[in-house]
């Protein structure tokens, strides 16, 4: 009876050190800036396939795109200035109109419906970051936007796998707004309207240092704040500067 009395405390110590131990590995902070390997990516309009904008132009005169990005399953999903949603394929052709009646795998759900754990987490870690929009993607994970720009990607059990990354997070400022082509300064439109009477605007940003236009041709011209041209780019990524042009 003596040598029972003698292996408890024992018995005790250990239970004690292995609950210690559980208690922290609960404790760990999660990697907020882990990278999800599956996640709607934005990219810039100038890089879209060249039948995009085509379609745009020919279909939506006068609309002009407001986000565009590449789904997890490498759909194209083009949101446009009144709130249309086209969704293209890997190829650029059209595939629908992203509406009620339409349904291209990735669903619009209210922050409610989230699982749970899901809610309890961006509690935990974003304490007074409201959700702008939350998505149930084609693949089984949700995707949560948050008031401060941040994507999160869940599971399907609503396990956190990292932060949604933009592969165009370095050439975009913080005060990048979409704004109406009517709204650039005049010397802007007619800058356009001299060197590229055959094109339309299909994307006009007012950035910290000035202005960014997209042309249907995926021609990206950048101007300053007073609407002097600086510099443009088209879709394959070549530069021609002013001081080119002069020479």
């Amino acid at each position: 009876m003596m040598k029972a009395y003698r292996i408890l405390p024992g018995v005790l110590f250990i239970f004690l050190l292995l609950q210690a131990c559980s208690e922290n590995e609960d404790s760990v902070k999660p990697d907020l800036n882990g990278m999800a390997f599956s996640a709607d990516a934005h990219v810039r309009t100038s890089t879209l396939p060249q039948n995009i904008l085509d379609y745009i132009t020919d279909n939506y005169p006068g609309l002009t795109i407001i986000e565009a990005e590449i789904e997890d399953n490498q759909n194209y999903e083009i949101e446009l200035s009144d709130g249309t949603e086209l969704i293209f394929n890997s190829q650029g052709e059209f595939l629908g109109v992203d509406n009620d009646e339409n349904e291209f795998g990735d669903e619009d759900i209210a922050p409610s419906e989230l699982p749970q754990n899901i809610l309890d987490f961006i509690s935990d870690n974003y304490p007074g970051v409201d959700i702008e929009e939350a998505e149930l993607e084609n693949n089984g994970n949700y995707e949560v936007e948050l008031e401060n720009d941040v994507e999160l990607i869940f599971d399907g059990d609503g396990n956190f796998l990292g932060q949604a990354q933009d592969e165009n997070d370095d050439d975009q400022g913080e005060d990048e707004e979409d704004i109406d082509p009517a709204e650039l300064p005049q010397t802007i439109l007619d800058y356009i309207a001299e060197n590229y009477p055959d094109n339309t605007i299909i994307e006009a940003e007012r950035e910290d240092e000035g202005y960014e236009v997209t042309l249907n041709n995926g021609v990206e011209l950048k101007f300053d704040q007073e609407g002097n041209f600086l510099s443009q780019e088209d879709g394959n990524g070549d530069d021609d500067d002013e001081d080119e042009e002069d020479d």
